[in-house]
Parts: C-alpha cells; sequence; structure tokens
C-alpha cells in the first residue's frame, strides 16, 4: 500500500528530478517508491505536470553535462581521455539533446536495377502424357493392362 506524499517530499521530488532527471535516483534520495512517486502522479494532475516538466528539465541539465565533458575532452582539457566516459557521454548526449548529431543531407542519388536471384534453380519438368491405346472389344487382354476400358502401354 503507498503512502500519500505530503508538501515538503513533492518539492524534494521535484527538485531532484530537476538535477538528475529520473524517477529511481528521485525515489532513492527520498526513501520513497517509484511506485508511490507514480500513484501520487495519477492522483494530483499538478504534481504530474510539475513531475514531468522536471524530468524533462533534469534530461537537459544531463544532456549539458555530457557536451560540457565532451567539449573538455576535445579541446584537451583533460590530459587523460577515458573512452569510456567519453562514450557514455556522447550517448546522453545523443538521448537528450535533440540535434545534436546534426542532420543528414543525402547529396546524391545512386539508381541501379536489382536482379533477384533464387538460390536453388528449379528443374524443368518434361511430363508426357502416357500412351493410352484404345480397347477393342474383340481382343481379350490381363486385367493389369486393362483399367476403366484403356490399355496403358
Amino acid at each position: 500500500m503507498s503512502r500519500k506524499l505530503n508538501a515538503d517530499v513533492k518539492e524534494a521530488v521535484i527538485d531532484a528530478l530537476k538535477i538528475h532527471g529520473t524517477m529511481q535516483y528521485a525515489s532513492k534520495l527520498l526513501d520513497v517508491s517509484v511506485r508511490t512517486l507514480n500513484e501520487e502522479m495519477r492522483r494530483s494532475e499538478v504534481f504530474k505536470r510539475r513531475v514531468l516538466e522536471a524530468r524533462e528539465e533534469g534530461k537537459r541539465n544531463i544532456a549539458d553535462k555530457a557536451i560540457e565533458m565532451i567539449k573538455l575532452y576535445a579541446s584537451g582539457t583533460m590530459l587523460k581521455t577515458d573512452r569510456n566516459v567519453l562514450t557514455a557521454n556522447i550517448a546522453l548526449a545523443n538521448a537528450y539533446e535533440p540535434g545534436f548529431r546534426g542532420t543528414t543531407v543525402i547529396q546524391g542519388r545512386v539508381e541501379h536495377d536489382v536482379r533477384v536471384i533464387t538460390a536453388v534453380p528449379r528443374p524443368k519438368y518434361e511430363i508426357e502424357p502416357p500412351k493410352i491405346k484404345i480397347l477393342d472389344n474383340k481382343k481379350p487382354h490381363n486385367v493389369e493392362e486393362i483399367i476403366v476400358g484403356e490399355v496403358v502401354e
């Protein structure tokens, strides 16, 4: 069962979200479950709006910190480059900063014909109809040769 949050806890959640941008961090910081925060958001539309705005601000803050670290690496201010940290900062900037990668411009166009070739060629079956000879009633034939009044050679 979840408890109802008071105004001080709600403000602390909003502040934590503005800095770190995640509900998980805010819930650990204030010793409140994420489920409790979600239920409080369902109860209060004002709190929900403020949480969503704080999460967006937190994401922008994370992207700003990541871009600042990338700039430090690029300018040579950081003496030792940790590639894992740099890759993580690039990933965060890509995720949270709109347009960080830039836009892709197609400069040329390649036109070509595509021919589909199957892996197994299909054999050409030449099926000849069986030679059929009509029986005349004057000659007796074996039962094996007679199939519905026709002789199959």
